[in-house]
């Protein structure tokens, strides 16, 4: 049995790479499908481990190395979970949960903006928004101590919120849209619905949701709908719908605009000024892979939301090109990863969307996005469908030159960003 009291005043991180430094923290060697961290031990000892959480017999080791404390647990990955949770009860602040199928990370941070224009507040570092990111940014919330915490959550396979819900306990849960993401795993966009909203499972009190009044399916819900989902519990539910402000925002689209909504909408039941968060939101400017603006030199304005990508956002950021000046706008599109069954249609629903939209060339890259070019039908577009990311990189250097904006958007696995750099490195900015 850890005490995890005594862990959390001995340590002042969390480590699960034995190659970090891990000075001041404990390492946690978590079980992979290839590999498991345990056998890294020895390294992360060697790089200042003072503390281990450890599933195996540790005698020999503890012999090895005496001045360690090991933590024998039967499994790393729910004791780091138990320890989330522990540290979650810590906190003495107001917790802020973001879920939904895409534009988390943005709405987070746009969120976390405009409240910190007169609060304290922690968020999440990066991405890190999993069964494995979630109690780590718990951990660091808790030794942070702010007034106001905005922390993501996602989940791709059934089951995944609730564990993360019952670690969290959110005060405040936001959804940014249920779209096509992980359909592969949920099926349907129903039971992504009903998948993440777990995330109003947690300890007795009240708890507030904020849903996108445009959204099909959160639209339609009330609050007896969701008693009647069955997981509140003890829990009191107050239900808040939001839409987009109509602000001179510093990043384009419909969905930022959304986001402004949500930020704002916090910002006043938190007691901020709305003159000041309006100012922070309108400051905002987006983060690099998630529709960051990037002018080179000579003029070509990159739109880089190559971070990921499903078909919802893939869409906003077509119509977020379509409405950029520019002498050409070029689509620098790839595959949507984990759709399912109906993966080659939604490709194709981009090529019928691009029909009515002011897009002058199109490059692709992957299997399935040579449906985008089945998609536009008979409208004609010059471009080049490629399979290797290599010859995509030469065709999009030889064919992008000043003038131009041009849009990369991809699901992560296919690097649209490695492209990106090398524009970048030839352009300059």
């Amino acid at each position: 049995m850890v005490d995890f009291e005594e862990l959390f005043s001995a340590v002042e991180h969390i480590v699960i790479n034995s190659k970090e430094d891990c000075t001041s923290a404990v390492f946690v060697p978590l079980k992979g499908e290839k590999v498991d961290a345990h056998r890294f031990i020895p390294m992360a000892i060697e790089h200042g481990a003072k503390h281990v959480l450890t599933a195996e017999n540790s005698a020999k080791l503890q012999k090895k190395y005496p001045d360690v404390q090991f933590y024998s647990v039967e499994d790393t990955l729910e004791a780091l979970q138990a320890f989330g949770a522990f540290c979650r009860r810590k906190y003495k602040g107001t917790l802020i949960g973001v879920t939904g199928s895409v534009g988390k990370t943005t709405t987070r941070e746009m969120i976390a903006a405009a409240l910190s224009s007169e609060k304290k507040v922690f968020q999440t570092k990066g991405n890190a928004n999993s069964q494995v990111g979630v109690p780590i940014t718990l951990f660091d919330m808790a030794k942070a101590k702010q007034e106001i915490s905005v922390i993501e959550m996602g989940v791709s396979i059934p089951g995944e919120m609730e564990r993360l819900a019952r670690m969290c306990s959110v005060d405040m849960a936001v959804f940014t849209n249920i779209g096509d993401a992980h359909l592969e795993n949920m099926q349907t966009k129903e039971n992504t619905c009903f998948e993440k909203m777990h995330i109003l499972m947690g300890d007795p009190g009240r708890v507030e949701l904020y849903l996108p009044k445009k959204d099909p399916i959160l639209s339609q819900l009330t609050e007896e709908r969701i008693q009647d989902m069955g997981f509140l519990g003890k829990r009191a539910l107050s239900l808040f719908f939001y839409e987009k402000e109509e602000l001179p925002l510093s990043v384009p689209g419909e969905h930022m605009k959304e986001n402004a909504g949500i930020a704002l909408l916090l910002s006043k039941r938190l007691g901020i000024s709305e003159k000041v968060a309006e100012k922070a939101v309108c400051a905002f400017s987006g983060l690099p892979g998630r529709g960051e603006k990037i002018l080179t030199k000579d003029g070509i304005l990159i739109l880089d939301d190559s971070y990921n990508a499903s078909p919802d956002s893939m869409k906003a950021a077509l119509k977020v090109l379509s409405e950029e000046k520019g002498t050409r706008r070029v689509a620098v599109l790839g595959d949507m990863n984990e759709l399912g069954k109906e993966e080659l249609l939604r490709h194709r629903e981009i090529g019928e969307v691009m029909r009515g939209l002011s897009i002058d060339c199109l490059f692709t890259l992957g299997e399935k996005s040579k449906e985008i070019w089945k998609g536009l039908g008979e409208k004609t577009m010059p471009g080049f469908t490629f399979l290797s990311l290599e010859e995509l990189q030469r065709a999009v250097e030889k064919e992008i030159r000043s003038g131009d904006v041009v849009l990369f958007k991809a699901s992560h696995s296919l690097s649209l960003s490695k492209v990106i750099d090398k524009l970048v490195e030839k352009h300059k900015v």
